[in-house]
């Protein structure tokens, strides 16, 4: 893990906690035991009443190379924070499941830092470069959510996949892991949401909009699969909101074209004439 991904990592925690912390102008840096991510504070040394404005007690954010985040106060002493996180580092290393999701982590990071785009689903060619931009960004989003998802499953799996069906108003989350041939369904956790309603925000500002799923798939390897579901056949039974939901979502980000078999759906059955199918 480098500092860039530490602080991908802290960045996305701190908006799924809901926290009052800047994430525009992170620094980490790097302690025996991981990476000390925190936002600097500026003051005018010209004025010497400035150090009145600093604040006291601010958090700061300690990341494992394991993934794990430790939240301190910078009243503690800086030293004596990592010297008790890198004792609690080490004390977990040794389990299998610990073991296990290192060498996930890694082989994720690797596979992120190789040739092919984690995530490929957005098709970027001769694109303004705000778009490009945003493509990007949307994309990192998704890194600390299955780094986060992965710490979720049985030991030793061995694939996972999240599918996310989400408007404005209503959201579907399902995720299952895999051991061998046998299917491990595991509740989806409140933060895991709010990390993806901030990806789909960030996404929305693509020239297609928001996607209507997300489907991930991720292997024990570190390789992830990605594919925004923007509707062209319909939605599965299970993933298919009320009407109302989609037309609330397309209020909030109106669209110049909706899937006829949608916008059908949305008009409603006296207006369609036939089911979505």
């Amino acid at each position: 893990m480098d500092a860039a991904q530490a602080i991908s990592l802290v960045a996305s925690w701190i908006r799924s906690h809901g926290l009052d912390y800047p994430t525009d102008e992170l620094t980490a840096d790097r302690f025996e035991g991981g990476w000390s991510v925190y936002a600097p504070v500026t003051v005018d040394e010209s004025d010497p009443m400035a150090f009145l404005d600093m604040p006291v007690g601010r958090s700061v954010f300690l990341v494992g190379f394991s993934g794990r985040i430790e939240e301190v106060s910078s009243s503690m002493p800086p030293q004596q924070a990592q010297d008790r996180f890198t004792v609690r580092e080490m004390a977990s290393a040794g389990s299998d499941e610990s073991q296990f999701m290192t060498e996930f982590e890694r082989a994720f990071h690797q596979a992120a830092a190789g040739d092919q785009p984690a995530v490929s689903s957005f098709t970027v060619v001769d694109t303004p470069p705000d778009d490009a931009r945003t493509a990007a960004e949307a994309s990192q989003l998704l890194e600390p959510i299955v780094q986060r998802l992965a710490r979720l499953g049985p030991p030793g799996w061995q694939r996972f996949s999240a599918e996310f069906a989400f408007t404005v108003s209503a959201e579907i989350a399902q995720l299952v892991f895999w051991s061998g041939d046998r299917p491990v369904p595991v509740p989806v956790p409140v933060w895991a949401g709010e990390m993806v309603r901030h990806q789909r925000d960030v996404a929305a500002r693509m020239p297609a909009g928001p996607w209507w799923r997300l489907l991930l798939t991720v292997t024990d390897r570190g390789e992830m699969t990605v594919d925004y579901d923007y509707g062209d056949e319909p939605f599965p039974d299970g993933q298919l909101m009320s009407a109302e939901h989609y037309r609330n979502d397309l209020a909030a980000y109106p669209r110049p074209r909706v899937p006829v078999w949608l916008a059908g759906y949305v008009a409603g059955p006296d207006a369609q004439g036939r089911d979505p199918r």
